[in-house]
């Protein structure tokens, strides 16, 4: 039977008992076969099912899936990647989720830790060695069972990676969960799920990621400094290796098997919850337009999503006002003192108009208005004084970060009925206007750091526009 009227009565020889919910392929049903097993049925969303390319990489991935042990993974029962909606069904895991188990229960004890460690080690070595990588390990694609944990989804961001519905260039993942290069655009291999694994791990041992939540825009700048608790054993030394910014730092699965020691007992996991027999789905989320449309996995909080970004004026007036009482302290002033010390009288001078010259510089950018970016799924915005607009995306056409080391902006190419709508300056640059000034009167620290920040959220919101080079 249905559970809401767009939903499919029968898929294959399945029969749909109810909707699990949605994802960036499709809906995902319980459903029973003939037999009368419950079984997962993920069916591809039309927009995906009219792109020949997807189609083409869906059954590249089922045929390597079908591959990898069901010991670790959900395994592949049926599939149809030819169908008008093409689907595929696999085996129906009846235990928590690692998010709802952690969200319900609280962070798991460090015996269960380990386990999943070793669980979810083995897991990725099956993954690895057929070919696959996952992208997107995270605590909800984490299915706990009464013989450890099994992951779920292995191998479908790979056939999303490159539709026409996410050739925007916009990241496929989790924030929290994404690996650097998965960040900057690098290309992925198997140490992608490992800097993920390490992730996981530290959410099952505290409740939460090692690099917070909230947009990816510092995710860059977080993954220098991830927040790890204290791990007993050897769990720690396993945690901080595979969360290596450098991929060839990270362990393999093997490395961390091999670290871990002697087998974990799986009984300390979770016990499994009972399998429902029909959920009732929420109404349809709205569908945005094909140039709106992601498939990152984004919280969804109440307020405005995005990143933002903020000029600062507290450095500057520190330095402004310090700069214009050196400046006046060291103005010659005793005649007397002139003439026994013309050499020292004239060095005063030249040391006076430095500090002069500094107060000026700094003084200007105290006196700019304050410039305030936004960017999200739906476009740019720039807030500067009392002024804003919104731009998006399918209004801009190339974005770069430009000018010089010490003084880069953002740089955006518009199309012409958007040119004259943000409230920036007039001036262009190589055709394109200068958005935001990123870190002018910070230190150089500073300003890289915002820089790369910057860069991320572009590759985020809007990749395909991202020019990244300097």
């Amino acid at each position: 039977m249905t559970t809401h009227p767009q939903d499919p009565v029968m898929v294959g020889s399945f029969a749909i008992q109810g909707r699990l919910g949605r994802g960036a392929m499709g809906a995902v049903y319980l459903a029973r076969s003939p037999g009368g097993r419950l079984v997962a049925v993920k069916v591809v969303r039309d927009e995906l099912a009219g792109d020949d390319a997807f189609r083409a990489r869906f059954a590249r991935e089922i045929a390597a899936a079908r591959k990898v042990s069901g010991a670790f993974t959900a395994a592949v029962v049926d599939a149809d990647p030819d169908a008008a909606r093409p689907w595929l069904a696999t085996e129906y895991l009846p235990g928590p989720t690692l998010q709802k188990a952690v969200e319900q229960s609280g962070p798991l004890a460090p015996a269960a830790v380990q386990a999943l460690a070793a669980g979810l080690s083995e897991a990725l070595m099956a993954i690895h060695a057929s070919g696959l990588i996952h992208r997107d390990l995270k605590p909800s694609n984490i299915v706990l069972t009464d013989n450890g944990p099994r992951v779920i989804d292995f191998g479908i961001a790979r056939a999303l990676e490159d539709s026409s519905l996410t050739a925007t260039g916009l990241v496929i993942g989790t924030p929290g969960y994404l690996s650097p290069e998965q960040i900057t655009g690098a290309p992925l291999g198997p140490p992608s799920d490992v800097f993920a694994l390490g992730a996981v791990l530290v959410f099952a041992a505290s409740g939460r990621g090692p690099f917070a939540s909230g947009p990816p825009v510092s995710l860059l700048h977080r993954i220098e400094r991830p927040e790890i608790p204290l791990l007993p054993g050897p769990l720690d030394d396993v945690v901080r290796r595979c969360l290596a910014r450098d991929p060839a730092q990270r362990p393999t699965p093997a490395d961390v098997l091999r670290l871990l020691g002697q087998g974990a007992n799986t009984a300390f996991m979770p016990p499994p919850m009972p399998a429902p027999t029909k959920l009732l789905p929420p109404p349809d989320p709205i569908v945005h337009p094909p140039q709106t449309l992601h498939t990152l996995h984004l919280p969804q909080p109440a307020g405005p999503t995005g990143a933002a970004f903020r000029t600062s004026r507290a450095r500057p007036v520190v330095i402004a006002v310090l700069a214009s009482f050196l400046s006046f302290g060291f103005v010659p002033r005793d005649p007397d003192l002139k003439a026994l010390h013309p050499v020292w009288s004239g060095l005063s001078a030249l040391i006076a108009l430095y500090f002069l010259y500094v107060a000026i510089r700094y003084w200007i950018l105290v006196c700019r208005r304050k410039v305030v970016l936004h960017l999200s799924p739906d476009g740019v915005t720039v807030e500067r004084g009392y002024r804003s607009a919104t731009i998006p995306w399918a209004g801009v056409t190339r974005l770069r970060v430009g000018g010089t080391a010490r003084r880069p902006w953002l740089i955006a190419w518009l199309t012409p009925q958007y040119q004259s709508a943000l409230p920036v300056s007039r001036r262009s640059h190589h055709g394109g206007r200068r958005l935001y000034p990123i870190g002018h009167g910070a230190t150089g620290n500073s300003r890289v750091r915002q820089v790369d920040e910057l860069r991320a959220a572009l590759n985020w919101y809007a990749g395909y526009l991202h020019d990244n080079s300097y």
